[in-house]
């Protein structure tokens, strides 16, 4: 897991932003690799939380992630569980960590049984932008990590349409 430097010295972004509208842009352009990874047997998945196989886990997410994103953008924090509620199914969740350039994410990806959420826990930016740090700019953050460009399908209003590389 790659980590840019500690909060004290960087951009904490809490409360000041519209989370909602960051949660939506990375949600969009995690579609694939979450589909990637409900391929993977949901009990196998709930063994792995549940015994706390935390190194098969960063292996699963690692594989999903690795034909959608640069290496290491999109990884697994090491800590996970399952969230039971009396009268609803299961659910897993999951810790993880997008880290690209000069943001870093600390987000929670919950696998429930017919639907997938994520809540962002932080956004930590490593510099201080040029500009306002607004979703589309971290629309444009989250594109130049990706290797494939973002199926349209999935692009939300924040997403730029084309995508920019480096």
């Amino acid at each position: 897991m790659r980590r840019h430097s500690p909060p004290a010295e960087a951009e904490l972004f809490q409360g000041s932003i519209d989370l909602n509208a960051f949660e939506e842009v990375l949600a969009c352009n995690i579609k694939d690799v979450i589909a990637d990874f409900c391929l993977v047997d949901a009990e196998v998945i709930q063994s792995y939380v549940s015994n706390q196989l935390h190194g098969n886990m960063d292996e699963i997410v690692s594989s999903c992630a690795e034909l959608f994103f640069k290496g290491h953008t999109l990884s697994y924090a090491r800590s996970a569980n399952i969230s039971t509620a009396l009268g609803h199914p299961p659910c897993v969740v999951l810790d993880m960590e997008f880290s690209h350039d000069m943001v870093s994410v600390d987000f929670k990806l919950v696998l429930g049984e017919y639907s997938v959420g994520v809540h962002i826990n932080r956004v930590v930016l490593s510099e201080t932008p040029e500009a306002d740090f607004d979703p589309h700019s971290f629309a444009k953050v989250i594109t130049s990590a990706r290797l494939r460009p973002l199926p349209a399908r999935f692009r939300s209003s924040y997403c730029p349409s084309v995508g920019v590389r480096h």
